[in-house]
């Protein structure tokens, strides 16, 4: 009997998760032969991928066992990592270390990965200490995992300790570094180890050229993609939605059409992902028809693409368009998110639509099960002041599930100034001092507003308040682009080397405009 169940379990392919005998095969073995139990383990588990449920029910059989070996352990912790069953992995690990089963060096990325998505920090730096006496410190792969775990859950001196450890660094635990610190924002280090690497693969570059768009410096992103092409590296998907998220930071039409031109005529577009982004980067540039067209090319679309192409047209004032959009995706059976729903209520914000906004934010948690984000909240705040309906803006606001931000009370306030509302003003600037006590035009708004309405003493002492409070007035760049390049200005600007003729230009404008008979609005000042 024993003999021809082994060769059954030998000769058989891999158990599929969904193979009906599983559960009776299990039952014999438990009966007849309990030893061919790990056998049985190892063959389930090669049929397993990608079945949650059936790496649980080798989970159970897993625990079951008095001291599994090594390569069930390790094949275990792997089968469960790789399905992000991550709190499974972990307590696979545990559960063999507690029976004393020896762990081979293969089972400790797996559980280090784990430990960083729970995250789990404590059991990931005791899984640190068992590599140290087990002195397996020196294994490549577990030092990658090792730096990768302590960035991830936001311990970069760990990382950078278990980084200067390494005798030998090669390019798999630099990028680590790399892409740790880059998410840390610390862009500085981050590009010091890129200019120490003697040879960069093209994840160094996407680690870092993300770096740089993730933490808000799109010229940097660019220009190192530039030297990446230069360099003859092809970039992979990675770098390219990272590049053209710099692209959509900056809103460069130019340089946006630039880098989707190169994009499509390297036939980088096709996939969903790079699609989707190149969709969204076309809209922020304001190139909606490059936007369709791209959006109408593709062969594959997810929810995501749908989403970028409905917010596109939201943005640039296309908004029955995006209607239209919205009920084109939901004939073809993609269940909406809620960043659609910012989208349609961006669109309906654009025109004035109170109703049709009201009746999108409703039905997200009546229809899609969707539960309304302080975003789509703010929507409707924006909607309501701009159809002048500021009582009923600030009813909506109080009722709110979620707490109201900055946005909402500034919205509110701005609304307030353009319809002479003092009252709901003073409601919104309480709110604001405390969210966000040193914003200048909170104060500068009410004050303005108190002056409109002919009360002098109190945009008096707002002002001296504002003095009081030591808050300092923020001052805003205007910005333009001309042939390829962004040009920054400020009030009283003087760095930029042609300032001399911008000023004789705006001066000729002035006096033109005086001549014209132009008054100008001086309130806001």
């Amino acid at each position: 009997m024993r003999e021809r169940l082994i060769s059954l379990l030998h000769r058989s392919p891999p158990l599929p998760p969904h193979h009906g005998h599983v559960a009776q095969i299990h039952a014999l073995l438990l009966r007849s032969d309990p030893d061919l139990l790990p056998l049985f383990l190892d063959r389930l588990l090669l049929g397993l991928y990608p079945s949650a449920a059936a790496v649980r029910h080798a989970r159970k059989l897993f625990d079951a066992l008095p001291q599994p070996d090594s390569v069930l352990c390790s094949s275990v912790v792997s089968a469960c990592s790789k399905l992000s069953l991550h709190r499974e992995a972990l307590a696979a690990f545990y559960s063999a270390h507690r029976k004393g089963s020896p762990i081979l060096f293969l089972a400790i990325p797996p559980v280090l990965k784990s430990c960083a998505w729970l995250p789990a920090a404590d059991q990931g730096k005791q899984v640190h200490c068992h590599v140290l006496l087990r002195g397996l410190g020196s294994n490549v792969f577990i030092q990658a995992a090792l730096i990768d775990f302590y960035c991830k859950t936001g311990d970069l001196g760990s990382a950078r300790r278990a980084f200067d450890e390494i005798a030998f660094k090669d390019a798999v635990t630099v990028n680590c570094l790399i892409s740790g610190y880059s998410k840390a924002g610390d862009v500085v280090e981050a590009r010091r180890l890129f200019d120490d690497m003697t040879r960069r693969d093209v994840v160094a570059w996407s680690a870092m050229i993300a770096g740089y768009a993730q933490n808000g410096r799109p010229d940097e992103a660019l220009e190192l993609f530039e030297m990446m092409k230069a360099e003859n590296c092809k970039p992979n998907e990675v770098t390219l939605v990272s590049v053209l998220s710099a692209s959509a930071q900056l809103g460069s039409v130019e340089f946006g059409q630039h880098i989707g031109s190169y994009i499509e005529s390297q036939e980088l577009a096709s996939g969903v992902y790079v699609g989707s982004a190149l969709v969204d980067m076309y809209s922020k540039c304001g190139n909606i028809g490059g936007a369709r067209r791209l959006f109408s090319k593709m062969k594959q679309r997810d929810v995501i693409t749908w989403n970028s192409m409905i917010a596109g047209l939201a943005f640039n004032g296309f908004a029955q368009e995006a209607f239209d959009l919205y009920h084109r995706m939901r004939d073809q059976h993609f269940k909406p998110t809620d960043v659609t729903f910012v989208g349609l209520l961006t669109a309906c914000t654009h025109t004035g639509r109170v109703e049709q906004g009201l009746a999108f934010f409703r039905s997200m948690k009546r229809e899609h099960g969707i539960a309304p984000k302080v975003e789509h909240c703010a929507c409707i705040v924006d909607l309501f002041c701009r159809s002048g309906r500021l009582e009923d803006a600030y009813k909506f606001i109080r009722e709110m599930e979620t707490e109201p931000n900055v946005v909402i009370w500034g919205t509110l306030l701005s609304a307030c100034r353009i319809h002479s509302n003092v009252e709901l003003a003073e409601v919104a600037v309480k709110k604001l001092v405390v969210l966000e006590p040193n914003n200048s035009s909170n104060y500068v708004l009410l004050s303005n507003i108190y002056a409109n309405a002919g009360r002098w003493e109190e945009a008096r002492k707002m002002r001296d308040l504002m003095r009081c409070k030591n808050v300092q007035k923020l001052y805003a760049y205007s910005w333009i682009e001309l042939e390829g390049a962004v040009h920054k200005f400020l009030v009283d600007d003087t760095s930029h080397p042609s300032c001399d003729e911008i000023y004789k230009a705006v001066d000729g404008l002035s006096l033109q405009l005086k001549w014209v008979g132009y008054d100008p609005n001086l309130e806001l000042i």
